[in-house]
This record gives C-alpha cells, sequence and structure tokens, in this order.
C-alpha cells in the first residue's frame, strides 16, 4: 500500500508529522475494512485559498470547501493503473474550523474527511439525497469501526 501525503497549508494548527500519522494509520484500517489490494492514495493538505481555486477549476464553485477527492478509477483516468486509487484533497483552516463547531478535536475532523474523501474514491457519490443518506451511513460505520479499533477517541 501507497500512502504519499504532502503539507502544503501554512498553518501552525498541526505538524505535518501528525498528518501523515493520522493519514497512514485511517487510511491503512480502511483499507482493511474494504478489503483492498495495495491501493495508492495521495493525500494534500492545502490553505482555503488553494481548496477554493481548486473547487472553482474542477467543480466551478467560487468558495472553499472541507475536502475534494479525484478517484482515478473512472472518469479521465479509467486507466491509470489498477491499484491507484485517487487523491483527497483537505483544507486544514476549514477542517478545524468545522472541528471547532462540533467540538471535538481537529485530529477526529481530519479523520472524519477521510473517510469521506476515501468514500469517494471507492465511487460513493453525494450529489441526491439517497445517496448522500447511503454515504452518510457507511461514513458511520466506518468512524464507528476507527473509534473500536483505537484509531481515534
Amino acid at each position: 500500500m501507497n500512502i504519499d501525503v504532502r503539507n502544503k497549508s501554512k498553518t501552525k494548527s498541526i505538524t505535518s508529522y501528525r498528518l501523515k500519522k493520522i493519514c497512514n494509520t485511517t487510511l491503512r484500517t480502511l483499507v482493511e475494512v474494504e478489503k483492498l489490494e495495495n491501493p495508492e492514495i495521495s493525500v494534500l493538505f492545502v490553505d482555503d485559498a488553494a481548496m477554493r481555486s481548486l473547487n472553482f477549476k474542477y467543480r466551478n464553485v467560487d468558495d472553499t470547501t472541507d475536502v475534494l477527492a479525484f478517484p482515478m478509477r473512472d472518469g479521465r483516468f479509467p486507466n491509470v493503473g489498477p491499484n491507484v486509487l485517487g487523491d483527497i484533497v483537505i483544507s486544514i483552516p476549514t477542517a478545524k474550523r468545522q472541528s471547532e463547531e462540533n467540538e471535538h478535536s481537529l485530529e477526529k475532523e481530519l479523520v472524519i474527511l477521510l473517510i469521506h474523501g476515501f468514500l469517494h474514491l471507492l465511487g460513493y457519490d453525494d450529489t441526491t439525497e439517497k445517496l448522500r443518506k447511503k454515504m452518510q451511513t457507511r461514513e458511520k460505520e466506518l468512524l464507528t469501526i476507527l473509534q473500536q479499533k483505537g484509531v481515534i477517541g
């Protein structure tokens, strides 16, 4: 399994070392639960300005967001490689705000966003109410599994 984690955010809220640890622990557990063989995933942490730019470029939405996912198994890149799942991009400032609003740690919020992005890489969609409910149900199941395994408190 290959997980590439890069921190392009200038935030002092969390260290790059901690981000890598959270990503590796979370994604390795998710891959194990989903029974995937040797996947490749990249995770990029950015600031709101970079996320806003990506959101506009790829979704035509001129605003920041918490997480974007770029699956490589479908769309423009179906033949890139059988093990390449894709890229997850997370805005640390947005994640920090959401963690404060939801009264839990930044680490927990990052895990929630990693789960969401990971499910998008697997083909889950949240563009309709029915699909959103299905995705939210799986997110809650995976969050519970991660809590039971001690990945997050």
